[in-house]
């Protein structure tokens, strides 16, 4: 089985200088700017929403973060938001599936944003209890969403199987979207077109 948890968790950047949330924007609201189901696709988690440290799922991706052990203590947790500088966080998270990979999704009013890929993550290891991973990871250049955006594609390998991830952030007017996708091959235009659509229903919610 491929394990995937070492790319869990978050490390991000210091916090751009970008206008804060309105107040308007509570947990409730930023339920309403998720994306509905995908086609062929069903909703495995959620949605669930409340102060970002209190969700199961933040929960559960800070243990899977424990149990992994990074070669690159920098590298951990690229493209994802850092739990414990969010906080409380009025937060949204909804999660589906199919047999051919899943894709997540959570809205967090939070002006905490991940930075570019560290200078050599490139590719890193990481172990979760007798498994190695070997992550190989790539910023891709696409069109810019939000105040600012960033996309990510990462090769996970473990045990000769290989997986892909890729992670879209985007912030607009203080708040964060972001969307993993986990799947044997993701496109370009796959992550180009969920973007899109993220911004333009985040847009209508926040303005």
């Amino acid at each position: 089985m491929l394990v995937i948890s070492g790319c869990s968790g978050g490390e991000s950047a210091a916090p751009p200088a970008e206008r804060p949330a309105p107040k308007a924007v509570d947990a409730a609201r930023l339920g309403t700017a998720l994306l509905p189901t995908p086609q062929g696709m069903q909703i495995t988690y959620g949605p669930e929403t409340g102060a970002y440290s209190s969700l199961k799922a933040t929960k559960q991706g800070q243990e899977a973060l424990k149990k992994a052990t990074v070669n690159k203590s920098g590298c951990r947790g690229i493209g994802q938001l850092d739990a414990d500088r969010v906080g409380a966080a009025p937060a949204a998270v909804v999660a589906y599936s199919s047999k051919s990979g899943s894709i997540s999704q959570s809205l967090v009013a939070t002006d905490t944003f991940p930075g570019p890929l560290p200078k050599g993550c490139g590719r890193y290891e990481a172990m979760v209890g007798e498994s190695k991973v070997v992550y190989v990871t790539k910023e891709l250049n696409l069109p810019k969403h939000g105040d600012q955006s960033r996309v990510f594609l990462t090769r996970a390998i473990s045990g000769g199987k290989e997986a892909q991830i890729g992670a879209v952030l985007i912030q607009r007017a203080g708040v964060v979207a972001s969307l993993l996708v986990v799947g044997a091959e993701i496109k370009r235009k796959g992550l180009q077109e969920l973007a899109r659509l993220a911004d333009e229903k985040l847009a209508r919610i926040i303005g």
